[in-house]
């Protein structure tokens, strides 16, 4: 028996480990921190054997593996929860944490009931009731049942074990062109290739090569930790590793240092590719790496962002991707696909992060949980790569697996000036499947705003006129780009910043501050009276850079507006697009570009 500590709906991993946490070198100097936002007493309180017990989506957010280690690391026996952001639940499971989901526990339970668990059985029991619980896929349960994915790497068989292909299909593909018997989307294409199947469906479990590896300072020490403590530690191929420290740069804390330096010998030692100082990760892979067809691991959950070249990215923790850095492959359970048929063009003074946050409302934070989504249609030509870059790289926030665009010109364009070529082009079957089809008409879009405390709390942004704000962000790896700095340049060009706002500007790469030097943007913004920053993830993370204090206001063209996302739990974060953010900076309250 165990004590039941209660949760409500959209508990998130900021919420679970806040980012000022994340780069402490051990899970046992974290854990103390644990729901610091929620319960300041639980990690005191908690006793091993004791459970947590939470409604919709539990876990949403990032793909930090702190999450679920700090819950391990506390002696939490298990989380059952109404359903589980997918990042959150893959990690648990390769730690060896049981996640449960059961529909009913929640709302017939409350905060300190005892509690059994019957996980072989999928049962738990309180106050004499049994509530049945849905039992994991054998595969899963085995990753559990043998102590976590990493254990695998330790036992005589591991050759074995890691090369069997679980539930694979057989049949024949040419790996250029998809070509396949049954219709298949873009998602499914890149996976059956990787796997070296003909065909593949929503719900199969592949064993799939990975193409690249990518991973940032928030997570890679414990990777390397992990790493060292392994039997036959090992590279399996090192030339599709990239490392990328952008999260805290320059160094913020002796702590920081201390996690950057041992990333930084290891990555010298075993010759990784290695960017410090570059810019954010998914900028710089963009700009330097990813092309169309490839299957990538991401240390970070914003690794969707990669579909914007036609290459299926996803974010995983520190464990998926120290098991893929060691043998080369990994599993993937495959997922159901939501279409999106684009159309039109979008208006004057409406942009891509209108148009993804406008998605993100009407499905859900929660509406596209371990899916792709896929986006095509006539609309798609009048999209740049830069807007493909925002939209993809944003629908993590529906809790997608991936995203991903069809490869039209426009992507091999700029495929070949950045000197690369495609993998494959892996456009859909005109008669593929999809759970659900939308169409959307791009010249209906208008400016949004996505208010405290989540993404999906979107309304149109005249909504929120006139709300105070204390500081404004332009940066990120959603909206840093080129593109994104011409906008807010050409909005407050010959007008100043609010003398009660910081305005942080924060290019996303250093080719991204290279360009706007030369073209004169970043004096521009100066001149106004903002702060123009080196590129990092900044106030994005809320772990360095803009941190913001209690009842402090950010308007922010960053990735997440969750309670905490930015500094004080008692702060507010509001989304929007760079030309919302830049106005509302000169206004020092929430306008739009139009009502200066």
């Amino acid at each position: 028996m165990g004590k039941i500590f209660k949760f409500d709906k959209d508990v998130d991993t900021d919420q679970i480990i806040a980012s000022q946490y994340l780069l402490y070198p051990t899970i046992d100097e974290m854990k103390v921190h644990t729901f610091e936002s929620l319960d300041k007493e639980f990690a005191a309180n908690v006793k091993p054997g004791d459970y947590v017990v939470a409604s919709e989506n539990f876990g949403c957010g990032s793909s930090r593996e702190q999450a679920p280690s700090v819950l391990k690391a506390l002696g939490v026996k298990a989380v059952i929860a109404k359903s589980f952001a997918r990042i959150f639940y893959s990690n648990a499971i390769n730690i060896g944490l049981p996640v449960i989901v059961c529909k009913e526990l929640h709302d017939n339970v409350e905060n300190g009931d005892e509690m059994e668990l019957k996980l072989t059985e999928g049962v738990v029991s309180v106050k004499g009731r049994d509530f049945e619980c849905t039992k994991l896929p054998a595969y899963m349960q085995g990753i559990l049942d043998q102590g976590g994915l990493i254990a695998s790497l330790n036992r005589e068989n591991e050759q074995a074990s890691g090369s069997e292909n679980h539930e694979n299909n057989s049949g024949n593909t040419d790996g250029q062109n998809g070509t396949t018997k049954r219709p298949m989307t873009m998602a499914e294409k890149i996976i059956a290739a990787a796997a070296g199947v003909g065909e593949v469906k929503p719900g199969d479990i592949h064993t799939v090569e990975l193409d690249r590896l990518m991973s940032n300072d928030g997570t890679t020490h414990l990777t390397i930790d992990m790493y060292n403590k392994l039997a036959n530690p090992q590279i399996a191929d090192i030339d599709k590793l990239v490392w990328i420290v952008d999260h805290n740069v320059p160094c913020d804390s002796v702590k920081t240092a201390n996690s950057h330096k041992k990333m930084r010998d290891f990555a010298k030692a075993n010759s990784v590719k290695f960017y410090e100082g570059a810019g954010v990760c998914h900028q710089v892979m963009v700009e330097n790496h990813v092309t169309a067809g490839e299957l990538i691991f991401g240390a970070d959950s914003h690794t969707c962002a990669y579909g914007a070249l036609g290459a299926f990215g996803t974010g995983v923790g520190c464990t998926d991707y120290l098991y893929a850095m060691v043998t080369g492959h990994s599993w993937l359970l495959v997922p159901e696909t939501l279409r999106f048929n684009l159309s039109g063009k979008l208006p004057e003074g409406v942009y891509a992060r209108d148009l993804i946050l406008t998605i993100i409302g009407q499905i859900s934070a929660n509406g596209a949980n371990y899916k792709s989504m896929e986006f095509g249609g006539e609309g798609l030509k009048n999209l740049t790569i830069a807007d493909r870059i925002a939209i993809c790289n944003l629908c993590v926030e529906a809790g997608a697996k991936t995203a991903i665009m069809e490869v039209d010109d426009i992507t091999l364009d700029y495929l070949k000036e950045h000197g690369r070529t495609p993998k494959a082009v892996m456009n859909p079957d005109a008669d593929a499947e999809y759970a659900e089809i939308y169409d959307i008409d791009l010249s209906t879009m208008k400016p949004i705003v996505a208010k405290p405390h989540f993404v999906d709390s979107v309304v149109p942004a005249e909504e929120c006129i006139g709300t105070h704000i204390d500081e404004a962000f332009l940066g990120s790896c959603n909206n840093g780009r080129i593109e994104d700095l011409r906008v807010g340049a050409e909005i407050i060009k010959g007008k100043k910043v609010h003398p009660l706002v910081r305005f942080l500007v924060v290019p996303a790469s250093q080719a991204v501050y290279a360009q706007a030097l030369e073209e004169g943007i970043l004096k521009t913004f100066m001149d106004a009276g903002a702060i123009v920053m080196n590129p990092n993830c900044s106030v994005c993370w809320g772990s360095c850079q803009g941190v913001i204090g209690a009842d402090e206001v950010l308007i922010s063209t960053g990735t997440r507006n969750f309670k905490g996302r930015a500094g004080s739990p008692d702060s507010y974060v509001y989304l929007a697009s760079a030309a919302t953010v830049t106005a509302s900076a000169i206004q020092g309250e929430i306008t739009t570009a139009d009502r200066l």
